[in-house]
């Protein structure tokens, strides 16, 4: 096997490594890199490299814009994103940048040339961006749930205040009744009715749950909420109309992704469909054709 190519193979292996690493102390966290990465537990040598390694990250996340940045990448995830936190995350990413300098040191020292060195920089690079490339494409994962599942949570919602309940046993009764079907909405809601019974009020509780998500629909249940509690006016008759409003708009995405269908399908069709086509059409012509050429 070339010696070019193992810095790529190390690039794999190395995103592996940081896939197993990027653990925080979030329960939920938990679950979802369990999901993708299997139940690896992570090596003790890796917990003390990444203690020896916080020195740097402090002096790494002393930039005010760096460390905003983290901040809201992992405040959009759901996920812990205290100071201690996000200096956890950048110490796990340069451990995982240390194994791979490591290990492309070994290899440029037995076969050092341009093209190896392209590739361990451009590895390395990777590799010490991957958990935030991760984290940004699982926080878009989340959203896209949160938005196809959120219609029917805001639905039952609604039953369960028309019903009588009050809006944060309705909060936790939806909560209780999505843990199966879609354990992001589940999460949230849970999130918020546990930081409403903490003492925080539902103002500051909807805010922030609108900031974790950062979805159009969410962030106008948010604000009708918060402006009916101000008004006085009656929960039950607001949700009941922004129900009716959100459904119109599922429905309306729901016909626009049905609208768009005919235009994805005509590259597919160009490339595949329309050769194989010609070829059926014209074959019998084409050997007429040589028939009568070769007579």
């Amino acid at each position: 096997m070339p010696l070019e190519i193992i810095p790529i193979i190390l690039g794999l292996w190395a995103f592996w490594v940081a896939f197993i690493i990027s653990d925080t102390q979030d329960n939920f966290l938990r679950e979802r890199l369990k999901k993708t990465s299997g139940s690896v537990r992570k090596k003790r040598i890796f917990a003390n490299l990444a203690h020896i390694l916080k020195p740097i990250s402090i002096k790494n996340i002393a930039n005010s814009v760096m460390k905003n940045k983290l901040h809201s990448l992992l405040y959009s995830y759901g996920v812990a994103s205290s100071d201690d936190d996000i200096l956890e995350f950048e110490s796990q990413r340069l451990l995982a940048l240390l194994i791979v300098v490591v290990f492309s040191a070994v290899i440029l020292f037995f076969s050092f040339n341009t093209i190896t060195l392209y590739c361990v920089i451009i590895v390395c690079f990777l590799t010490y961006k991957y958990p935030e490339y991760r984290i940004v494409n699982l926080t878009k994962k989340k959203q896209r749930e949160f938005t196809k599942f959120f219609p029917d949570a805001l639905d039952l919602l609604s039953v369960c205040v028309e019903a009588g309940l009050g809006i944060d046993s309705a909060i936790e009764k939806v909560a209780q009744e999505f843990s199966e079907l879609s354990k992001e909405v589940s999460f949230e809601f849970n999130r918020l009715s546990k930081d409403v019974m903490s003492g925080l009020s539902r103002e500051d509780a909807l805010k922030n749950m609108s900031k974790r998500v950062n979805t159009q629909d969410l962030q106008s249940f948010c604000a009708m909420l918060i402006q009916s509690e101000k008004m006085g006016t009656s929960v039950a008759q607001s949700l009941r109309v922004y129900c009716d409003t959100l459904r119109t708009r599922k429905k309306q995405r729901i016909e626009e992704l049905v609208q768009s269908a005919s235009t994805k399908m005509t590259i597919p069709m160009i490339l595949f469909l329309l050769p194989a086509l010609f070829i059926v059409i014209l074959y019998p012509a084409v050997i007429k054709i040589m028939e009568n050429m070769a007579g």
